[in-house]
């Protein structure tokens, strides 16, 4: 298990716990001959209205059910989070939300700039959110990286109507609309069943930010899953780009997707900002 420096990992930004070892953090340089880093905080996302077939914005792609309200990526300043609006705080907040059953919302990354495979280099992943509610049957969602090219946004991508994930090449964090107080670890490779590293592997508590994470070590060649900073106990061996259970052969990019359980009060949940690093080989 990585035991890199465990810094402050309380603050909203990205946790030393996990980023220590990034050449790109706490360095103006960024030499691209070590590889890429990327971070959004959502301080420039244009306001968008609903688009009930995929639609671009910005670096990215969204999708939204006909009555999402309000259509994401809107950051809205107001009263109190359980109320659906966000307290305000520094920074760019997205929020998703929809109205209806069966009803949501996604947004997912044009490019895929990284692979976790076997022989690749060194990965981060860190994204910062919240929910409005941890009871179950309210709304479930995803967060992680996905072969987002080729996976067309949409009513049951990433997320299908009986709330498992669709058939896509997938990494990262799932709470189940039947189970809203958990997080998952999961991952995918489409056209293979769908893979829990850890069932209930982080407690959610509602109205209350936390930051999830996943680091591949090519010294153990081990996935490892984060919560504030912090790994987790159960992590992922990652095969050689061989197309087997785990999408070691694709490239991936960043991916939200929430689909709600009922139409009465479903919920929000928030994403503040997300990022992601690789190294090069």
């Amino acid at each position: 298990m990585p035991t890199f420096y465990n810094g402050d990992n309380a603050g909203r930004g990205l946790s030393p716990g996990l980023w220590s070892n990034c050449p790109f953090i706490g360095d103006v340089r960024h030499d691209t001959n070590l590889g890429w880093f990327f971070f959004d905080d959502f301080t420039g996302f244009p306001l968008t209205a609903n688009a009930t077939a995929q639609a671009a914005i910005g670096n990215y792609k969204y999708f939204t059910s006909s009555s999402a309200d309000p259509a994401i990526p809107i950051v809205e300043i107001g009263a109190a989070i359980g109320t659906g609006k966000m307290a305000y705080i520094p920074g760019g907040i997205l929020q998703f939300a929809s109205d209806g059953d069966d009803e949501g919302c996604s947004l997912a990354s044009m490019a895929m700039p990284c692979q976790i495979t076997r022989n690749g280099g060194r990965f981060w992943f860190e994204a910062r959110l919240v929910t409005t509610t941890i009871a179950d049957t309210k709304h479930g969602f995803v967060i992680g990286v996905a072969q987002t090219y080729g996976a067309t946004l949409g009513a049951t991508v990433p997320i299908a109507a009986a709330g498992t994930l669709a058939d896509i090449n997938f990494v990262g964090f799932h709470r189940l609309e039947g189970d809203g107080d958990k997080l998952d670890t999961i991952y995918k490779a489409d056209g293979v069943t769908q893979v829990t590293v850890k069932a209930d592997a982080i407690t959610l508590v509602a109205s209350t930010w936390l930051k999830v994470g996943m680091l591949y070590e090519p010294r153990d060649g081990k996935l490892y899953y984060y919560l504030n900073g912090v790994p987790l106990l159960n992590s992922k061996t990652i095969p050689s780009a061989t197309g087997t259970d785990f999408p070691a052969d694709v490239g991936l990019g960043l991916i939200f997707g929430l689909l709600n359980a009922t139409g009465t009060t479903p919920g929000f949940t928030y994403v503040d900002w997300w990022g992601c690093a690789q190294l090069a080989t």
